[in-house]
């Protein structure tokens, strides 16, 4: 190794020191120096970083919120108050006025942008002057430590728990950014009484979304919560920048209201001076309303639907409803003059519903008569208790008919005495009217036929239209029986209306809607077009109950049809008007009876009141326009049995007719009969034309035929056919009303030889004899509309044969048991 010599050290040494005077190589050592200081400020901001991207519980949801609930028009039904018993709506920072929140801002906290949570030098003024001084206490808060306080319930009045405030502070603006700290502060910001934020105080206030306030009301929202209790209390004397001396100005706001938003906007103007000609703005009256004075506007229809937000999961801040506040206005005004004008006939109660058959929207509803009247349960929701629908379900019943081929509007119905089974029905009036068509029966609400054409439908049966088509809480069909067409069961007054809207809109079935935002369900398909139009067509046929001839627009039809339950329980009327579905009520909540309650008596007059009303405040009130169904035709019938004319009938006229569905017969009631002029006999044949005339008579079943004579209806009885003549086959076969088909019939042992049972038929007019056979044996012989009873020997099945004069026969099964 060779030697290093000492001049090469000293270069050596000369290099190095020119190195470390390098600027690099000072960086370099100062880095190194100060490594764990730099460590520590990156740990802190990873810290920083880390903490405002964990999750955190959204601000909104650290108090509860009230609900305002709208009506279709955007007028305030409703404001809630939240679970707390305050008022508090939470209404997004986009969704506020730039004036507010500037405002706020200028008022309050004017270094929000810039602070980390607390501005020291307010909080230093604030020390000086409450505890150095002994002024005034003042806080020195930011809007971030106002926060704090209302969010954490803070007691910030010592030394103590303004250190707690601010460290509280400190942690939302670690956890949330400005605008999310500065939104949360506007909803919950105090503003009197129990009021909350901006968006419930501008409700209650000014009657209006915070979105849409004015300068002056904004920059008043915004100076209150600093006094809330002081500034938004009510003024004591007049003010002397309002001339209002013919006015109430128990709500203007009051001097130190008025002095602070002056100041906040002498400084507005400084910062925005395009806003000067606001000032003469600033010197008109504002009115702050009271939350006494809050809406609370179709009170019913607003819990039910809050209650079903609550049930589906639906809950929102904004309700926007289907309601209708001027209609709903409507139907409370003539509820309660219905109930004042015959509360001397026992009538305290009334209830009415409103819907809208073009998207079922309800439009109004009146759940009692008085909402606030505790005699009457008046906060009980009528329109849902189940009632006794009595009659005002039969238009279905006929619809379902002619759906299956039972029957047409000109079908002629038999309103006599009959029995179905152990259900022996009678009519209202307890009177009879022998032959009736489907049209007037349905119009004069007759029980027999309907129940008559109820027994006929297979597929579905009544039963089961109602079970699809909603009707909820019903029993099993055999604890109905056929008493369900007359009132047996129970349904709600939004499942009538649902019903009558579904006739409305063709046969399609939809739920109704509460809210602007429910989605239309896919219409569920429960009669045919043409059956639902023909059901309408027969109830715009029924007369209005006060005989009054009222000019109807544009000729708007009515179609509508009555209910009276048993024990004169509930008085119904419910039918289309224009666009609407109008259903009424009127009993009591408790189910006490009234001989009052009569549909047509009490509850019609009021449904046409309303449908009065509703045609003088639209008249050009119109019902929606719908097609014509195909599939439906008009055809001639005889007017005296409804079947197509034959060749004798003298009354002709037309009905709708369903091809392929509608029953399709020739009439018999008109034959002709040939008569010796002579005798005045009937003639046998071979005929004479010399000495015979033909005259035409009506052959009435033996059942109408004896209604007829005990209603005194005059009938030329026709005279008995010789057994010269041919059989007449035009003749009606017989048709056994008793023992009913299916029937099983139960004997005592005991009482054996001492229970017989009645067989009885309805017969042509062409019949005089009726023979009577058990199995193969003769039991005996009766005339047209006489009974024969028949004792059984033994238990077991018998087919029975009833068969008259001419040949015609009817039969069917018979059971028989015996019990001991």
């Amino acid at each position: 190794m060779s030697a290093v010599s000492p001049n090469d050290r000293g270069a050596e040494r000369d290099a190095l020191g020119i190195a470390a005077l390098s600027p690099a190589y000072v960086v370099l050592r100062c880095v190194v120096r100060c490594q764990n200081w730099l460590m520590a400020v990156l740990l802190l901001v990873v810290t920083l970083i880390g903490i405002r991207l964990l999750p955190h519980a959204p601000l909104s949801q650290l108090a509860p919120g009230s609900t305002a609930v709208y009506d279709d028009r955007g007028r305030l039904l409703r404001l809630t108050l939240a679970s707390d018993d305050r008022y508090r709506q939470w209404v997004p920072l986009a969704q506020m006025p730039p004036a507010l929140v500037r405002g706020a801002m200028l008022h309050e906290d004017a270094w929000f942008r810039w602070h980390p949570g607390f501005n020291p030098l307010s909080l230093a003024r604030g020390a000086w002057v409450t505890y150095v001084r002994g002024g005034n206490r003042q806080g020195g808060s930011t809007l971030t430590m106002q926060l704090a306080r209302l969010v954490y319930r803070l007691n910030t009045r010592t030394p103590g728990g303004k250190l707690r405030q601010v460290l509280r502070a400190v942690e939302l603006e670690l956890c949330y950014s400005k605008d999310a700290i500065l939104e949360a502060y506007l909803n919950y910001a105090p503003y009197g009484r129990n009021i909350e934020g901006a968006g419930a105080a501008s409700l209650i206030y000014f009657d209006k979304p915070v979105a849409e306030l004015t300068l002056p009301e904004a920059l008043t929202l915004a100076v209150i919560p600093q006094e809330p209790n002081r500034r938004a209390a009510k003024t004591d004397e007049v003010q002397q920048h309002y001339e209002k001396k013919d006015r109430d100005e128990s709500d203007v706001i009051n001097a130190r209201l008025f002095a602070a938003r002056a100041r906040l906007f002498k400084r507005w103007l400084a910062r925005h001076p395009e806003d000067k000609a606001a000032a003469s703005l600033m010197q008109l009256p504002l009115r702050l309303r009271s939350p006494s004075n809050l809406p609370f506007a179709a009170p019913h229809f607003v819990e039910e639907t809050l209650a079903d937000a609550r049930l589906t999961g639906t809950s929102a801040p904004v309700l926007n409803t289907t309601l209708d506040l001027d209609l709903q206005r409507v139907l409370e005004r003539q509820a309660k003059n219905h109930v004042e004008h015959n509360a001397d006939r026992g009538v305290r109660n009334a209830v009415a519903l409103l819907v809208d058959t073009r998207d079922l929207g309800i439009k109004a509803l009146v759940g009692s008569a008085d909402y606030f009247d505790g005699t009457i349960s008046g906060q009980v929701n009528g329109a849902l208790a189940k009632r006794s629908p009595g009659s005002a379900l039969k238009p279905f019943i006929y619809g379902l008919g002619f759906d299956q081929g039972v029957l047409h509007p000109q079908t002629v119905l038999r309103d006599v005495p009959t029995a179905f089974g152990p259900f022996a029905p009678e009519n209202f009036d307890g009177r009879f009217l022998g032959p009736v068509t489907a049209t007037e029966a349905l119009v004069r609400s007759r029980n027999i036929p309907a129940v008559y054409v109820a027994s006929k439908l297979k597929s579905p049966d009544f039963y089961q239209f109602l079970k699809d088509a909603g009707i909820s809480r019903m029993a099993n069909a055999d604890f109905y029986g056929l008493a369900l067409v007359l009132g047996g069961g129970e349904v709600t007054m939004e499942e009538l209306a649902k019903l009558y809207a579904m006739l409305a809109n063709r046969g399609s079935l939809q739920p109704l809607r509460h809210r602007v935002d429910e989605p239309r369900m896919q219409g569920a398909r429960m009669l045919s077009e043409e059956a639902s139009f023909m059901v309408l067509d027969m109830l715009r046929q029924n007369p209005r109950p006060d005989d009054t001839l009222i000019s109807q627009p544009g000729g708007l039809p009515v179609y509508w049809k009555t209910g009276t339950s048993w024990g004169f329980r509930d008085a119904w009327t419910a039918g289309i008007v224009g666009p609407y579905v109008l259903v009424v009520w009127v009993g009591n909540f408790d189910g006490s009876g009234n001989p009052a309650f009569v549909g047509v008596e009490t509850a019609a007059p009021l449904f046409f009141h309303i449908v009065d009303a509703l045609r003088a405040r639209d008249a050009q009130m119109r019902e929606p326009a719908r097609a014509m169904p195909e599939n439906l035709k008009r055809v001639e019938i005889c007017l005296a049995s409804g079947d197509l004319p034959n060749a004798w009938c003298p009354q002709r006229g037309m009905t709708w007719f369903i091809p392929g569905k509608s029953p399709i017969r020739v009439s018999t009631v008109h034959r002709p009969v040939v008569i010796d002029t002579a005798t005045g006999q009937v003639a046998c044949p071979p005929y004479d034309p010399l000495r015979t005339r033909t005259e035409v008579f009506e052959f009435w079943p033996s059942d109408l035929a004896r209604v007829f004579r005990q209603a005194g209806v005059p009938r030329r009885a026709p005279p008995a056919i010789p057994d010269c003549t041919t059989a007449d086959d035009d003749g009606q076969a017989p048709q056994i009303t008793s023992p009913v088909r299916g029937a099983t019939y139960t004997r005592r042992a005991s009482r054996d030889g001492a229970e017989r049972i009645a067989f009885n038929a309805t017969v042509d007019a062409g019949a005089r004899e009726l023979y009577w056979f058990v199995d193969e044996d003769f039991v005996g012989t009766a005339k047209p509309g006489e009974p024969l009873f028949w004792q059984p020997a033994a238990a077991g099945e018998y087919t029975l044969r009833a068969i008259d004069d001419r040949g015609r026969a009817d039969s069917r099964r018979l059971r028989v048991d015996v019990v001991q």
